[in-house]
């Protein structure tokens, strides 16, 4: 979980890269969090960026 939403977005896109998986930052309260798109199952309202690296 991160507090700082810029923190999140560049570890969200470096995953994504690493991976060349899409990734998805999510808020969970007032923290944000990184996920894979593959595991995410929750209300897509909460999402704040999503990263493909086949974009």
């Amino acid at each position: 979980m991160f507090t700082d939403i810029w923190i999140a977005r560049r570890n969200a896109l470096g995953l994504s890269r690493t991976l060349m998986a899409a990734t998805l930052v999510i808020t969970a309260g007032t923290q944000f969090s990184v996920v894979t798109a593959d595991e995410f199952d929750g209300d897509t309202t909460t999402i704040v960026n999503a990263y493909d690296p086949f974009a």
